[in-house]
């Protein structure tokens, strides 16, 4: 998001962010070089992250001052906070008078969202957001205005067998649906050629039919001077491995039709944006 890309910009290096739900750390390259304190309840992932303080503490009793942060950043968390009214509230309370948040969020009537919640039998996902019930509900709970959107499109990094291996051999303490545990005995190449196949042709139905499909959710700012909202265009190209977006000018083509993830160096198929 440009505006989010601004807002970091002005920000010094003694101003204080707080990156909510942050597990071992969210938007690592955008908030490199700032003063952060990270909020989660896994002390195991805060523990991780040498570029932040971490605070284990729960998201709707925040253990921070009235107006002690210049920024918030609720990075695909929000959806896991079981009372996530309580946690808007506490947001707007430790936010200073200048304070501006960005927060993303899964459209819960996506494709991409009820797919996880299947897989993965909910995943924790306590909440079902809409672009205007969200924007909504932030508003009206911090006091700040939607300054811009932009779509998020979905990469289906979570079909990945790992998720579904017990722990040391996955990333996850699980697995974590006990139903959906035979995914763990398909072999790894049945998942990777899952996420080419959801990619290609959920993009291609938007293209065609001109549906939503590939629509992950929502990335969200907001701020108290913010006038009419801006929805600035989204980017169909994220990695299936990492899930760093890409935007057009930023992509390093390999042939026609693919590309190489600048982050992870992953390869991906090349999308452009429907119009």
């Amino acid at each position: 998001m440009k505006l989010l890309e601004r807002w970091l910009a002005e920000l010094s290096p003694s101003q204080r962010i707080l990156d909510l739900g942050c597990g071992s750390g969210s938007m690592r390259k955008q908030l490199k070089g700032l003063r952060v304190v990270g909020v989660d309840l896994d002390a195991g992932l805060l523990a991780r992250s040498r570029e932040m303080s971490g605070v284990c503490a729960r998201s709707d009793r925040l253990p921070f001052a009235d107006r002690s942060f210049d920024f918030v950043v609720s990075n695909h968390s929000l959806e896991h906070f079981r009372d996530a009214e309580a946690a808007i509230r506490e947001i707007g309370r430790v936010l200073k008078p200048a304070g501006r948040l960005f927060v993303a969020i899964p459209e819960g009537a996506s494709f991409s969202d009820r797919l996880y919640r299947l897989m993965f039998c909910g995943g924790d996902h306590w909440q079902r957001f809409t672009l205007h019930g969200a924007a909504g509900s932030i508003g009206a709970g911090t006091g700040l205005r939607l300054a811009a959107s932009q779509e998020l499109f979905t990469s289906f990094i979570y079909v990945d067998r790992r998720n579904f291996l017990a722990a040391p051999l996955g990333p996850l303490p699980g697995p974590l649906p006990r139903r959906m545990r035979w995914l763990g005995r398909m072999p790894g190449w049945w998942f990777e050629a899952a996420r080419w196949l959801l990619n290609i042709t959920t993009r291609l139905a938007d293209r065609v039919f001109r549906t939503h499909a590939a629509r992950y959710g929502w990335a969200l700012a907001f701020s108290r001077d913010a006038e009419s909202p801006v929805a600035e265009p989204g980017c169909p190209n994220v990695c299936m491995y990492c899930g760093a977006g890409v935007e057009g000018g930023a992509i390093v083509t390999v042939r026609r039709w693919l590309y190489r993830c600048p982050d992870c160096s992953g390869l991906n198929f090349r999308f452009r944006a429907v119009r």
